[in-house]
């Protein structure tokens, strides 16, 4: 007997079309160990590869981005006799549509959906709970991305039996990977659903997902101190930025006045960084002439603001003092020679 696969049940986040992306699905025979990749459109049905073993198969669909070869698994199902169903939904802030991901400090749900459950006496023990993991993988030093088998292969941080039918909804006010500072954690959180091994049949993952966790981002204004006095020329300045977020926009912004939340100020010329990318970045902007950003004698404020999908963040403020004005000094009066 042959499954029949339909992508966009399969699927739990949509593969993706064009000719950038190549998109396949893998049938691994739980039983015999047998492999099968078969390429796939981003929608539509078709038949399995092989034919079904009497203890199942798992059925990965995954996508392939051509120019950087980077790979997304983006769901899988285990296909078999009696074996329960499950699906893992995450939402977080971010509309990435790649991959879940978030920052450290935000907030993110995961939903599990468990189907086919069954209960009374003589049951199989696999037909009536599952096994639920949460895995937690650091990236190291200029990683971007985990194997699915590595970030998994370890023991979980935490694990529980599902024993009935419905939907689990697990909400995490922020990341839970290890870190000196929370704020810096940087990797994947993966959530795992298996069946129990039954007769011949091995404990076999039948749901997994996973929210990439990127940090939180930081800067500073080298250049200028909070108080100092502007007068003639304006002084260089630098803006030190760690930890931007993939998708962001950050910029140096100038208002008169003291420091305040809120402002709309002048976005200074040369320091707006717009980021659409995978990873997060680290950048030193140079900015020697800032001179139209400033007007009149006063105080000004000068902070660098982060625009993420979580909303308008400030880095860092600073105030500073205008003063234009040529001040003088002389002495007026008579001189006398003396004989």
């Amino acid at each position: 007997m042959k499954a029949t696969l339909l992508l966009a049940i399969i699927s739990a986040a949509p593969a993706l079309a064009g000719d950038t992306w190549v998109n396949f699905i893998r049938q691994n025979q739980v039983k015999s160990g047998v492999v099968w990749d078969m390429p796939v459109d981003a929608q539509g049905n078709g038949p399995s590869a092989l034919t079904l073993e009497e203890d199942g198969a798992l059925f990965q669909l995954w996508t392939i981005k051509q120019e950087s070869f980077k790979d997304y698994l983006l769901d899988q199902k285990v296909v078999g006799t009696y074996l329960p169903s499950a699906e893992i939904r995450i939402q977080t802030g971010d509309p990435y549509p790649n991959v879940h991901r978030t920052r450290a400090d935000q907030p993110f749900t995961v939903e599990i959906e468990i189907g086919g459950l069954l209960g009374g006496t003589g049951v199989p023990e696999a037909a009536k709970r599952v096994l639920a993991e949460h895995h937690l993988a650091s990236y190291s030093a200029g990683q971007t991305s985990i194997d699915p088998r590595v970030a998994t292969g370890s023991s979980p941080a935490s694990s529980g039996y599902i024993t009935t039918n419905g939907t689990m909804v697990l909400n995490f006010t922020g990341s839970t990977l290890p870190a000196s500072d929370p704020t810096h954690a940087m990797g994947e959180e993966h959530f795992v659903v298996h069946s129990l091994p039954d007769l011949d049949a091995p404990q076999t993952q039948i749901a997994s997902n996973f929210v990439q966790v990127w940090p939180v981002a930081s800067g500073s204004i080298a250049g200028i101190e909070a108080g100092d006095t502007v007068r003639f020329n304006t002084p260089p300045l630098q803006l030190l930025l760690d930890n931007l977020y993939p998708s962001s926009t950050t910029y140096l912004q100038i208002y008169p006045g003291a420091s305040r939340l809120g402002v709309d100020g002048k976005r200074v010329d040369g320091t707006v960084l717009v980021l659409d990318q995978d990873t997060k970045e680290d950048r030193i902007i140079a900015l020697t002439d800032w001179e139209d950003a400033i007007g009149d004698e006063g105080e000004y404020t000068m902070e660098i603001i982060t625009e993420t999908p979580f909303g308008p963040e400030r880095l860092t403020s600073l105030s500073f003092n205008v003063d234009r004005v040529l001040a003088v000094n002389a002495l007026i009066g008579d001189f006398e020679s003396t004989p």
